[in-house]
């Protein structure tokens, strides 16, 4: 079981990459014009359709259902709005970070976290 929560975490990291890149180029482009929590939304919304279908066909090969697909959209907006808005809030306010720094240590911490709600969500409805 270990081994294949490994290889799960991996493919994981995959699709984690290239739904990154996409959220990060939006969420820095965005930023040009618009208050980082808009281009943080953005970016993340955007990122979210290419990385459910890879994330729940590829990543833990399960179907994609209905009830998956609305479990996974809860747990990205806790994601979203409760760990990297909570995460950016407390790298800029309290550490004193600029948004486009506090951006990176945001974006690792809720990649597991991410990770773990998701793989959770999956699994139960798939």
């Amino acid at each position: 079981m270990q081994k294949e929560s490994l290889q799960e975490f991996v493919r994981f990291c995959i699709v984690g990459i290239v739904a990154t890149v996409v959220d990060a180029a939006i969420f820095y482009t965005v930023r040009c014009f618009a208050p980082y929590q808009v281009a943080l939304m953005s970016g993340y919304l955007i990122s979210l359709v290419f990385n459910y279908f890879f994330t729940v066909r590829w990543t833990f090969r399960a179907r994609t259902t209905m009830a998956n697909a609305v479990g996974v959209f809860i747990a990205h907006l806790f994601n979203l709005f409760v760990v990297r808005m909570g995460l950016m809030y407390l790298f800029i306010h309290f550490c004193s970070l600029s948004d486009k720094w506090a951006y990176l240590p945001t974006l690792a911490i809720s990649m597991v976290t991410n990770f773990l709600v998701v793989k959770f969500v999956v699994k139960k409805f798939s």
